[in-house]
């Protein structure tokens, strides 16, 4: 059995109206997931199966869009969220400011591009198989950084903490 957690993106006010998260788990349940709970309210579940990660993805996407919503899912195994947390590429922001902390999370690895590899800040940036990580520092002005524009792709992003309580829950 593989436990995995389920990112959803775009969740906010407007969809917990369609959508609350207890009933979304209660429907991912009943598609045969199972140890299916939910991770803060910004669309984060935990879940088990013994059916492959690109199954459960679309499982989980079913299950979205049986409450008449598109919002898209990533999802990742309880291996990879341990090689996330264990690279703590920014231990001093993980520490002081882990709701500055940003994790990208992509659906494959993308092709970094040359302006993020080569990148002067004023954030602080690691590239991480099918993940970006950002110290957004203490910077008063929101960051300029234009992600899904700049890697041509689709993503969620999830504070370290977010990350770190969805790691912890998958580990109990």
């Amino acid at each position: 059995m593989t436990r995995y957690a389920a990112l959803l993106r775009g969740i906010g006010p407007a969809t917990h109206g369609k959508m609350p998260l207890p009933a979304l788990a209660g429907a991912c349940r009943e598609a045969g997931l199972q140890d299916v709970a939910t991770v803060g309210t910004t669309g984060n579940l935990v879940l088990s199966s013994e059916r492959p990660q690109a199954e459960v993805e679309a499982i989980v996407t079913a299950a979205v869009r049986s409450f008449g919503l598109g919002n898209e899912v990533f999802t990742r195994t309880q291996r990879q969220l341990l090689m996330l947390v264990s690279l703590a590429p920014f231990p001093d922001a993980a520490a002081e400011r882990p709701g500055k902390l940003g994790v990208c999370f992509f659906h494959k690895d993308p092709s970094w591009p040359r302006t993020y590899l080569s990148y002067a800040g004023p954030e602080r940036l690691k590239m991480f198989s099918s993940h970006l990580i950002i110290d957004y520092g203490d910077w008063l002005s929101p960051s300029k950084l234009t992600i899904e524009k700049t890697v041509g792709t689709t993503m969620t992003q999830r504070n370290w903490s977010s990350v770190l309580a969805m790691f912890e829950r998958l580990s109990a």
